[in-house]
């Protein structure tokens, strides 16, 4: 989500700062607007990345609709034991893992020290009893892990540079090295999700994961240019009826979301790879 996409959603642009920092990767600013609290990742080109977005008042719930996508693994991965994130930002979907799903083996990689430094003191996302949080380069860790996890959401995005694409995906996480490590880790019927941006290399991007992967879905968040693609390595996708019936048992529940609402969002299958 860029910067007027926030404005619009909080109704005003009037925020504080209350912390800033500048790291190897990043340009990291934590602004307040009222009860919401924002990770921006800073640009030189007027472009401000929001990373992260939480209401102070409930810290657990996801408040990106991008975000709500990605919780959507839990869908196409029903009662996952084990979940891999690649990419902590402001921890929003850990809080959300560990708030709902407190059974779940979370382990999260970030790259960048200083992330996990502000999501600890400005965002309460801390390690715990079933949540580790290590400070790697995705793909390394993807290398030389032995864990193998039912759910893997990738989530990396750091401000243009050399080290990424025009959108900010990391270059190290968009090889076919990459992929094989990922397929790699996952359990069977194992589900991945990546956090894309649209546009020229996010359609790269894509076809880069169809010719990896062996059924591929893909959610198109409204109002963003985010898209969310899951795929699996093994077999095809759960048919429209069972991811629905999941969608509904979870939405007996409040998520402050409706799970059956992100499949309302899934592109045409027979688009998806074309």
């Amino acid at each position: 989500m860029f910067l007027a996409s926030l404005c619009l959603a909080l109704g005003a642009c009037q925020g504080v700062l209350i912390h800033e920092v500048k790291s190897d990767y990043s340009h990291i600013k934590v602004i307040d607007y009222g009860s919401r609290r924002a990770l921006f990742f800073v640009g030189d080109k007027e472009l401000n990345l929001v990373e992260t977005l939480m209401d102070l008042r409930e810290p657990y719930r996801l408040q990106h609709p991008y975000a709500h996508a990605m919780a959507a693994g839990l869908v196409y991965r029903q009662d996952p034991g084990t979940v891999l994130l690649v990419g902590l930002g402001g921890g929003a979907l850990v809080r959300f893992l560990n708030h709902y799903f407190p059974s779940v083996r979370l382990d999260v990689v970030e790259i960048d020290p200083a992330v996990v430094e502000v999501a600890r003191d400005y965002f309460g996302t801390r390690t715990g009893p079933g949540t580790r949080i290590i400070v790697a380069d995705g793909r390394d860790f993807l290398a030389r892990s032995t864990e193998r996890y039912d759910l893997i959401l990738l989530d990396a995005h750091l401000y243009p540079s050399e080290l990424t694409d025009a959108t900010g995906h990391p270059l190290s996480l968009r090889t076919a090295a990459f992929y094989r490590s990922v397929q790699a880790r996952l359990r069977p019927d194992g589900v991945v999700l990546f956090n894309m941006i649209a546009g020229r290399d996010g359609s790269s991007y894509m076809a880069d994961v169809c010719r990896a992967f062996a059924a591929v879905d893909v959610l198109a968040v409204a109002e963003s240019t985010n898209l969310i693609v899951v795929a699996k390595a093994d077999g095809a996708m759960p048919d429209d009826a069972v991811l629905r019936r999941r969608a509904r048992a979870l939405d007996n529940d409040d998520y402050g979301f409706s799970f059956e609402r992100q499949l309302d969002i899934r592109q045409p299958r027979e688009r998806t790879c074309n």
